[in-house]
């Protein structure tokens, strides 16, 4: 009875411990694609319709936001 109850324990904990873990990391990833849209949403220079344009912006690397 005593090991029964030990082992219920330690799954429990282990379950509670991955969920907390998934949540977290959940909302670190949703943080993380919410900056990253507030990045891409800006005017657009006539630079990025050229390709030496381009090839500009991507070498000062302000072609694309660096969360991509």
């Amino acid at each position: 009875m005593e090991i029964d109850v030990k082992w219920w324990s330690i799954i429990a904990v282990i379950t509670i411990s991955l969920v907390a873990f998934l949540v977290i990391d959940g909302n670190l990833q949703v943080k993380k694609i919410d900056d990253c849209k507030t990045q891409r949403i800006r005017p657009f220079p006539q630079q990025f319709f050229t390709w030496v344009g381009i090839v500009e912006l991507n070498d000062k690397k302000l072609y694309q936001p660096s969360c991509l």
